[in-house]
């Protein structure tokens, strides 16, 4: 693309739309005159589609229209009689029959990417309603990525109202976020920002706009028609149900292997919370807890990071947040909550014959999720190992890393997997057969009781190795190297701890089977939420937790692992300390950058707020018997 295009477009558009004005003005063309006359928009100037767009190599086409989807079907299939033809109508219902095309009526834009994710890639979509601006532009921003590389977009140029002529010089666009509803002028100023420098155009576009800039390859009229040309290829992403009944209307297998209904997970654990209106959002009595799924699919792309594609489809074992509306991919390039595109684009993948089992990772190397996210899905492994015996995990590396931590094999061969069934990948493959299993922690939203069968099996493999020195009644666990999350005030806090009989304890400094023993043991844990106090999901029973976290970080890893075990939680909010550019809010759990930064923020214990509060809670304690020294470092 030149940088000469945003003024030839602006041309292109000008000469289109006074065409549009004057067939307007001069009424109905002649070609469309007759008994046989099909309704406006199916022959002229709709015909002009095949001058545009050859025949020639078209294997789908995709034709959105609002009326008469039948017969605009049916001059379709004149146009194109090799290509499958799929047609989305959004006007009134049509008797159901057999017509030699598909056929889906959807009453919402949300529909529009359902019906394109359960149909193959489009080589052509064409856009036929006229008089809709505002809807066919949120059609192309929906769909236009679902085309196949190399694939085109048609649409129709609507005539700008006279009383909308902007001022010499003044072009829709120029201003951060003024993009129009009118189709045109929103391609026109996607094309403008491809010519700006990358921090500019990512500083006005969104991430489905940064995609649409990358993606746009070329754009031409043809009559009153805007012809606009993809290039790359995207993946779709929809929720989990979606995504079954998309794979299910391609008639792609999904053999489920093992499955645990949902149920209702009442809390076993008593909460204090220093803040009511939190603690009613985020520390619930009960919890819905979901149905968990192990799945065997055929040939699926997989790439480093948790990236698991089937027929463009990103499937649920993608996301470590599976629930969220945002579906985030860490490792692709995030082209908002609909499409993501591979982030080694144009790599032929490795073919792995075999079965796999899918244990990856969006922050590989990263304890906290290894723990929560990838331990809870081997809740399945016995199922798949019984019925596949050759079965091994796939895995990716830390960034940077030609191999995974030592812990992590050590946790797994406590499992029982051997470091011989672990298969790294450091670039796309494509997968014989691949297992993914629900994850059975999926914070803030619910723990399945099955990932503590898990995390005591793992248990039982690591105590036998553990060292048998006295350990504390009460610990604080905290952190010695943070980077984010920090407590700034965080000595003063230790201190009050280590006034009331509290070991100060670092997690890291003790080799795994140490950790196990003492979390599995100790019967008072304190400290900042965070992967130190993820260590107790190896508790034996019911325990007395006392949690410091900031009120904007909104994962509850404790509370769910409270809620499993049982005892007492006590959870301190602390007030956010929040970056330059980051306003405030504690709820949610967004996926944006202005979420992140506030998830990461470092924050304050209100000494003045929730102090008397933490001494009375550490008073009531009562006094320990004497502690013993703090556990011996023997390294991880």
């Amino acid at each position: 693309m030149t940088r000469s295009w945003s003024g030839q477009l602006r041309s292109l558009v000008s000469r289109a739309r006074a065409r549009v004005r004057g067939a307007t003005a001069a009424g109905t063309p002649a070609a469309l005159e007759g008994p046989r006359r099909p309704p406006a928009g199916t022959r002229q100037p709709l015909e002009t589609v095949r001058q545009a767009v050859d025949p020639a190599g078209v294997r789908h086409v995709v034709v959105i229209c609002r009326d008469r989807p039948v017969l605009l079907g049916r001059r379709f299939q004149e146009w194109y009689p090799d290509a499958r033809l799929t047609v989305l109508f959004d006007g009134p219902q049509v008797k159901a029959a057999e017509h030699g095309f598909g056929l889906t009526r959807f009453a919402h834009e949300r529909g529009i990417l359902r019906a394109l994710a359960s149909v193959p890639p489009a080589d052509l979509v064409v856009d036929t309603r006229r008089g809709r601006p505002a809807a066919v532009r949120s059609t192309f921003r929906r769909a236009f990525l679902a085309l196949a590389d190399g694939g085109k977009y048609v649409a129709r140029l609507e005539p700008a109202p006279a009383d909308a002529a902007p001022a010499p010089g003044d072009r829709p666009g120029d201003r951060p976020g003024d993009i129009t509803e009118d189709i045109a002028d929103d391609v026109r100023e996607l094309v403008r920002r491809q010519d700006l420098p990358t921090p500019e155009r990512r500083k006005l576009s969104s991430a489905l706009e940064l995609g649409l800039v990358r993606a746009l390859a070329d754009v031409t009229t043809e009559g009153d028609l805007l012809v606009l040309r993809k290039r790359g290829e995207h993946v779709l992403k929809l929720g989990v149900e979606d995504t079954r009944t998309a794979l299910a209307a391609r008639g792609v297998e999904q053999r489920v292997i093992a499955r645990v209904p949902a149920e209702r997970h009442v809390s076993a654990s008593s909460v204090w919370s220093s803040d009511a209106g939190l603690a009613a959002e985020r520390l619930p009595d009960a919890v819905d807890v979901g149905e968990l799924t192990c799945t065997v699919y055929a040939d699926v792309l997989c790439a480093p990071r948790q990236v698991a594609v089937l027929e463009r489809l990103l499937l649920p074992t993608s996301y470590f947040l599976p629930g969220r509306s945002s579906r985030r991919t860490r490792g692709m390039h995030y082209y908002g909550s609909d499409y993501s595109g591979l982030l080694q684009e144009g790599v032929e993948p490795e073919a792995l014959p075999g079965t796999f089992y899918h244990l990856d990772n969006q922050i590989p190397g990263h304890y906290g999720h290894v723990i929560t996210h990838d331990l809870s899905k081997l809740w399945a492994w016995d199922a798949a190992l019984a019925e596949h015996p050759g079965l091994r995990l796939l895995i990716s590396p830390p960034e940077g890393a030609d191999d995974l931590p030592a812990y992590t094999y050590e946790l797994l061969a406590a499992y029982g997997i051997g470091r011989e069934r672990v298969r790294l990948i450091t670039g796309p493959v494509r997968v014989e057969r691949l297992i993914t299993a629900t994850q059975a922690f999926q914070q803030p939203n619910f723990l399945s009781p099955v990932a503590r069968d898990v995390w005591a099996r793992v248990t039982a493999g690591l105590l036998p190795r553990a060292g048998q020195d006295p350990l504390p009644e009460r610990v604080f666990v905290s952190r010695r190297v943070a980077t984010r999350r920090r407590c700034l005030n965080g000595d003063e806090v230790e201190r009050r701890f280590e006034d009331a009989g509290f070991v100060v304890v670092y997690p890291e400094d003790l080799s795994l089977p140490d950790q196990v023993r003492l979390f599995s043991a100790v019967p008072v844990v304190a400290g900042y939420a965070g992967s130190g106090l993820i260590n107790t999901v190896f508790s034996a029973g019911p325990a007395t937790r006392i949690v410091l976290a900031s009120k904007s970080y909104w994962a509850t890893n404790e509370y769910h692992i409270a809620a499993m075990y049982g005892g007492d939680l006590h959870y301190f909010w602390c007030d956010p300390v929040l970056p330059d550019g980051v306003s405030g809010g504690v709820s949610g759990g967004s996926s944006d950058d202005a979420g992140t930064g506030r998830f990461h923020a470092d924050y304050v214990f209100d000494v003045d707020r929730d102090g008397p509060a933490l001494d009375a809670l550490l008073a009531s304690l009562g006094t320990p018997a004497k502690q013993p020294e703090q556990p011996r470092p023997t390294g991880r």
